[in-house]
């Protein structure tokens, strides 16, 4: 399979691509273009012509680090980009991690060692066998006109997703998250390689779905499914501002206790409510006795108008520390939110009901 792709060395180092062209013939690598600048890069990226990059710590005009947030512009999102450099500081590390590397290989290096992680990069960074093979059958069916049929299919693909109330995708993420924090940075790429490329896939799902409606003449599922498609793009964009954020906290507070619990914080200031909820959640795990650690959260969820869970939290940071001022006012003030809720909303329970599925469509 690998001798089969398509490889792209960045790098501005004779010594290093020489090593790295040997090292991927020897491989079976048969097609393998060098950039020694991102500009001569941008073109080939763009049009997909290649399948793996390797990218070192430098090219003429960028860092590699700054090379590997670009790709991420120019290209799929799940395009393998491994790391390969003699820098094995622990901040570089983070570094790339953030911008989005799927390996990170250390100089010098065996030809074993490029091939386990160009192997693990290439399959963590694409949909399983199956899940391939219905996207690509699912396509074939839009290309041939059979569009209630293609329908049906990319719905098989998608309904992980409308079945769910989180996007698997961000189980793979949180659990990166937490390898990241215990400082398994192998694990953590190769979670965040298969979150990303679950997202990728149902985007091309939904892509598939409008293409379909669209053959129909339903140009109104068209564009809804062309939407949806936007709004996995944008939840990839929101993880990758939080995995930025997440590392920078690793990086400046390096014995903070509870990372979850900074990342929860900033999120919160940031307007980000759902996120901040997410990261409490995570915090948890790390220090579950902690009455500060409840009390952010109980102030998450009345930034996002979920009083009665906010006032679950109150009660649990009082009954694990009952002289916690602010979380004894922030009750109050839930208290009274609540009363105001209930005297403004409908009467009926069925009405109520309503109004919480609502809540959680807008999460």
């Amino acid at each position: 399979m690998l001798e089969e792709l398509r490889y792209g060395i960045f790098s501005n180092n004779s010594k290093h691509i020489s090593n790295d062209r040997l090292t991927l013939v020897g491989l079976g690598a048969s097609e393998i273009y060098v950039y020694s600048t991102w500009d001569n890069a941008i073109s080939a990226l763009e049009n997909g012509e290649i399948d793996v990059a390797l990218v070192d710590e430098s090219l003429h005009d960028t860092s590699g680090a700054d090379c590997v947030r670009q790709m991420r512009r120019h290209a799929m999102r799940s395009l393998p980009v491994i790391m390969v450099t003699p820098d094995q500081r622990k901040e570089s590390v983070l570094n790339s991690i953030a911008a989005g590397v799927g390996g990170y290989v250390l100089r010098p290096y065996s030809m074993e060692t490029l091939k386990r992680h160009v192997f693990a990069a290439y399959l963590s960074a694409s949909p399983d066998e199956i899940e391939k093979e219905l996207l690509n059958s699912s396509w074939d069916l839009v290309a041939n006109g059979s569009f209630d049929e293609a329908i049906d299919s990319f719905s098989e693909i998608i309904e992980e997703v409308t079945e769910s109330n989180d996007n698997p995708a961000q189980e793979y993420f949180d659990k990166g998250l937490n390898f990241l924090s215990q400082e398994k940075f192998g694990k953590a790429i190769i979670a965040f390689n298969k979150a990303i490329a679950l997202n990728e896939m149902y985007a091309e799902a939904y892509k598939g779905m409008a293409d379909a409606y669209k053959g129909k003449g339903d140009m109104g599922n068209y564009q809804d499914y062309l939407n949806r498609a936007a709004d996995i793009y944008a939840v990839q964009d929101k993880l990758d501002n939080v995995k930025e954020l997440f590392v920078e906290i690793l990086q400046n507070e390096p014995d903070a206790v509870n990372p979850f619990n900074r990342l929860g914080v900033k999120l919160r200031k940031d307007g980000d409510y759902q996120g901040a909820i997410k990261a409490y959640h995570q915090a948890c795990t790390f220090t579950p006795n902690d009455a500060n650690l409840y009390y952010n959260m109980a102030r998450a969820y009345t930034y996002a108008k979920d009083y009665e869970s906010a006032l679950n939290y109150t009660e649990l940071s009082l009954r694990l520390d009952s002289s916690l001022e602010p979380s004894r006012n922030l009750h109050s003030q839930i208290v009274k939110l609540i009363e105001r809720q209930q005297q403004e909303a409908p009467a009926s329970e069925a009405e109520a009901r309503k109004v919480e599925i609502d809540d959680e469509l807008e999460e």
